[in-house]
């Protein structure tokens, strides 16, 4: 199925925001230096509310300051424009991906930020029944307001065609564009209306298991943070 190798091709430009761990460059983990420690009462609300480990929120913590430019205390807030820095500015998807994290939304939080991401997380042996299908749920409809361009809950063939340009203009042309295009639509419009409700979003993918076929693998952080240093 076409769609289903878009919206993976579409994830995969999605997991840069949170980048691998120890790597060389300006939004990766050092691996000898102290991070800032989460506070407590964040730490304890990710922990009853996603799947994310504790060493997977430590994770996140660093890369939401990281973002911030770094400096001596971590940030309660960031704009959009604090994640337009070294490679990620590069990302075709970048103001997309932003636009479905925030909202209507000035600036983010910590949690806003882990929880974004937490929906795409994949799941673990002991992850729930039950908040797997919350993910699975919230994860559709977030894909699907990546696709609602201008956020009128359908997605119209000019919708697509904005994505897919977005993904593959420098390997494609725009007759090929255009094919993907309606390809797509053939698979997900099964009201023959030229536009896809979320209902039919949803229909096109019952078939496919979307906690394994949509996901990004968070690493976990087990360096030093500021209370180890205490």
């Amino acid at each position: 199925m076409l769609s289903v190798e878009i919206f993976k091709y579409f994830n995969f430009k999605k997991s840069v925001l949170i980048g691998r761990p120890y790597r060389m460059g300006c939004l990766c983990l050092r691996k000898f230096a102290s991070y800032p420690s989460v506070p407590q009462d964040i730490m304890n609300n990710l922990k009853m509310n996603t799947a994310l480990s504790r060493s997977q929120i430590k994770y996140l913590y660093i890369r939401f300051y990281q973002f911030s430019g770094g400096g001596k205390d971590p940030p309660s807030h960031l704009h959009k424009y604090n994640f337009y820095s070294g490679l990620l500015q590069l990302n075709p998807l970048l103001p997309t991906i932003l636009n479905s994290m925030f909202g209507d939304k000035v600036t983010i939080t910590f949690v806003d930020f882990a929880l974004f991401l937490s929906t795409f997380q994949a799941h673990s042996l002991k992850t729930s029944n039950e908040l797997k299908n919350v993910m699975m749920d919230k994860k559709l409809r977030l894909i699907f307001n990546m696709y609602d361009n201008n956020k009128d809950g359908r997605i119209t063939k000019y919708d697509l065609v904005v994505v897919v340009h977005k993904l593959f203009s420098n390997l494609l042309d725009h007759v090929q564009i255009m094919r993907i295009v309606d390809t797509m639509m053939k698979e997900m419009d099964h009201t023959d209306s030229n536009q896809i409700m979320f209902q039919d979003f949803c229909k096109a993918f019952a078939v496919f298991d979307m906690t394994e076929m949509v996901v990004t693998w968070i690493p976990e952080y087990h360096g030093r943070t500021t209370d180890d240093l205490q």
